[in-house]
């Protein structure tokens, strides 16, 4: 059976239907939440979830599904409108939301942006390449992550393959490791975690892989991975196109500047595509807190072989 078929499938069910962890904190009920880490900051455990691998994300308008391979849904998740990202990380994106960049010790410390303002023409393929940093000098429970992404611009989710160092809620420890991460709203999923040595290069693929209608209209099929292994990719069912992208540097938790690798690390081999089979005109943003030294430098703009460089 066809992915359009399964996915229908699933849409079919679903109107039927429809009839390292951070201290313990407590919500608005007092029930005690376990936090976990996450490319989106600490979130609650129970709305941290890894897709097995063949399994796919489909995002509606109100619910988010993991889809296994063979179609049945394995887990549904309701969304509201109300949730955004804008009051963790990815809020700090949008123009309206850009304004001063975040406190070092946590979030996005350098990172660049760009639009791609074209609904006809939506980009089809992003992708970097970069290699794994030296492992921190000193440890102070930090995690770090260095990823590409895409972003609707609703700004209520992120699609990014993710190089991580530290412990997040998809595992880790003190070394370096990749995952394909999305989140929308409050709820986050991931792929295996798998860790990757000091020197190794790393090439981070975004993908819209086609586009089907449905009973809502039209959805995008997105892929997110790393080339060096399968255990990374994640397939995302979405009726938002992707037209942001991003290349970033986030922290948590570091108490000095030692708990990162010294020197650079350049993301090279930028090259952007759109739908119509063109390269896409590049012409990256920055914004950077340089408190202690941290800043996404753009080298070469446009597409093929652009470079962005982050200075430690």
């Amino acid at each position: 059976m066809s992915f359009k078929a399964l996915s229908t499938c699933a849409l079919l069910v679903i109107s039927a239907l429809s009839a390292i962890a951070s201290p313990v904190e407590l919500d608005a009920r007092d029930e005690a939440v376990t936090y976990v880490n996450t490319p989106g900051g600490p979130r609650p455990q129970s709305q941290v979830h890894h897709v097995p691998d063949g399994a796919s994300i489909l995002h509606t308008t109100d619910a988010v599904h993991i889809i296994s391979e063979s179609g049945e849904i394995l887990h549904t998740n309701a969304i509201s409108n109300a949730e955004g990202l804008a009051s963790r990380t990815i809020g700090q994106f949008s123009p309206s939301h850009v304004v001063e960049p975040r406190a070092i010790s946590t979030g996005y410390v350098a990172y660049t942006y760009f639009t791609n303002n074209s609904v006809a023409n939506p980009i089809s393929s992003f992708s970097s390449s970069w290699t794994v940093p030296p492992v921190p000098k000193t440890n102070h429970n930090q995690l770090l992550y260095l990823f590409s992404a895409l972003t609707p611009v609703s700004d209520d989710a992120i699609l990014q393959p993710v190089l991580q160092y530290g412990t997040s809620g998809a595992g880790g420890g003190n070394y370096w490791a990749t995952a394909s991460w999305y989140l929308v709203g409050a709820s986050t999923y991931h792929t295996t975690l798998v860790p990757v040595s000091t020197g190794a290069t790393m090439n981070g693929v975004l993908t819209l892989q086609k586009t089907f209608a449905t009973a809502g209209g039209t959805t995008y099929q997105y892929n997110a991975q790393f080339t060096h292994s399968p255990y990374t990719t994640i397939t995302v069912n979405t009726t938002e196109q992707l037209n942001w992208a991003w290349e970033a540097l986030e922290i948590y938790s570091a108490q000095v500047t030692t708990d990162l690798p010294t020197g650079t690390t350049p993301f090279s081999n930028i090259t952007m595509m759109n739908l119509n089979g063109q390269y896409t005109p590049l012409e990256w943003s920055t914004r950077n807190d340089t408190t202690d030294g941290f800043s996404a430098q753009v080298k070469v703009n446009g597409s093929p072989a652009g470079e962005i460089e982050i200075v430690y």
